[in-house]
């Protein structure tokens, strides 16, 4: 009798302990995942989990057994003591990776480990951890686990024959690592950079930004272009084609003068312009150039772009299926300088023998009329649009003036072949007129106000150019 009132009494007191400490723990864990999630600990997510699961879990295993008396072969005994041993060991498992894994500075080991071997390692130590509870609770042999679990897999692995596949793809691909999360690939038709890896698929986020799921097993069919190993650059082609009567000699320096001042071409390797081969209507050039990844649309837009303005400059045809008469159509819309020079009053007209020694240009925005330390030939009038004057100190540009239509630059051409002290870019479409030394003087002859006024303005464009240059000094000193 006394046997069965001391039992009684310990199960009593056993169960008011767990009345109190039960809810106690929970105040206590709440507030701990609360403080780790506020200092963006990583133990947060593993303390919410034992509040959340493993502690009710373990109180109701102890509340069976020592306060109901339930035998451990009993059937809701064991399966709560598989629930709570399986919510420790992922709970165990979790804690770790966020501790060694997640929480990892960029660039140490634990940092570099995919997530899909760790997700791997992870499924592979629970599926251990599960078999031991297993044998421990149910009091089976692990061999029959096994062969169940062999007969089972055998099923499963029918069942899921292309996400297996896509599993064992992406070991695979995970062992010979042929690119990383942040890095620019190409497979097949799908371009963009790697967001994520993971058992079944990779994640690629395209140009315009929208995430392109390819299966782990078109990867591993597929060819990879990696654009970030060994360098993260690019080499890019356009092909273009030109009239026979353009000498190919002439179109090819004008080409490669014009990547050359292209921002976003790579300086190495060094881009080239190749003669490809003679069409029906055209004689075809290819123009090969460097540059990153990122700037690669850009500077092909930039370009392809400028190509036209620098046909229109040197006065190239770019056929597409014309006949000999069309191209001198062509070559005949071209602008006279004469003519464009004609619409400025304050300009004396030009005499018929100078005619030959002015040339209309056409600029889009962003090129350059001269970039400083070019030889200039002569005198650049805007006609129409606007140009930005610079000094360039350390590889950066200041603009000291900006000048618009009816104003000159690259004044040191006025003495013949001079070095510019400027550079000189269009900041919108802009046709100008290169005057020759000569044509100028003549002009000036003609009108000594406009001589007068051409002065003034130039005097201010070097006064501006040297007080860049001392400002340079001083910052400099």
């Amino acid at each position: 009798m006394s046997d069965l009132l001391n039992q009684l009494q310990g199960r009593w007191a056993f169960a008011l302990g767990l009345a109190v400490g039960f809810p106690l723990l929970l105040v206590v864990l709440s507030e701990l995942e609360f403080g780790l999630h506020r200092s963006g600990r990583p133990l947060a997510e593993p303390v919410r989990r034992v509040r959340t699961w493993v502690l009710p879990l373990i109180a109701f295993t102890l509340f069976l057994r020592w306060v109901l008396l339930l035998p451990e072969t009993s059937l809701m005994v064991r399966v709560t003591e598989t629930l709570c041993w399986a919510t420790v060991i992922v709970t165990v498992m979790g804690a770790v990776n966020n501790l060694v894994f997640e929480s990892a500075r960029p660039g140490t080991w634990q940092h570099k480990v995919p997530r899909l071997l760790r997700d791997v390692v992870r499924l592979v130590l629970v599926a251990i951890g599960l078999a031991i509870v297993y044998s421990f609770v149910w009091g089976r042999e692990i061999g029959g686990a096994i062969a169940t679990l062999g007969v089972t897999s055998i099923v499963v692995g029918l069942a899921l024959q292309e996400p297996l596949g896509n599993l064992f793809s992406g070991l695979v691909l995970l062992m010979e690592r042929p690119f990383e999360v942040g890095e620019t690939v190409e497979v097949g038709s799908v371009s963009g950079t790697v967001k994520e890896v993971n058992w079944r698929s990779a994640h690629i986020e395209s140009l315009g930004g929208a995430i392109q799921v390819v299966p782990n097993s078109k990867l591993n069919k597929e060819t990879i272009v990696n654009f970030s190993r060994p360098h993260p650059m690019r080499m890019e082609f356009i092909e273009v084609g030109f009239s026979y009567q353009d000498p190919p000699n002439k179109v090819r320096q004008a080409l490669l003068e014009l990547v050359l001042q292209t921002d976003g071409v790579l300086p190495s390797p060094k881009p080239i312009v190749a003669t490809l081969g003679y069409g029906d209507f055209s004689v075809k050039y290819r123009l090969v150039y460097s540059t990153t990844e990122t700037d690669r649309w850009s500077v092909k837009n930039d370009l392809v772009t400028r190509i036209w303005y620098m046909a229109r400059r040197y006065r190239f045809t770019m056929p597409r299926a014309l006949h000999q008469q069309e191209e001198r159509l062509v070559n005949a819309g071209q602008p006279d300088a004469a003519e464009l020079l004609s619409q400025f009053p304050a300009l004396p007209e030009i005499n018929p023998d100078d005619r030959g020694h002015t040339r209309a240009l056409t600029f889009g925005a962003g090129e350059r009329l001269f970039n400083q330390g070019d030889e200039l030939e002569g005198v650049y009038f805007v006609v129409s649009g606007s140009v930005s004057l610079q000094v360039i100190k350390g590889g950066e540009a200041r603009e000291i003036a900006r000048i618009h239509d009816g104003e000159f630059c690259g004044e040191t051409g006025m003495h013949g072949r001079q070095t510019a002290d400027i550079r000189a870019v269009a900041m919108e479409d802009t046709v100008v007129a290169l005057i020759a030394p000569d044509v100028v003087r003549h002009l000036f002859e003609a009108s000594p106000r406009l001589a007068r006024e051409t002065g003034h303005i130039l005097e201010v464009h070097r006064k501006a150019v040297q007080s860049a240059r001392t400002a340079d000094q001083r910052h400099t000193g």
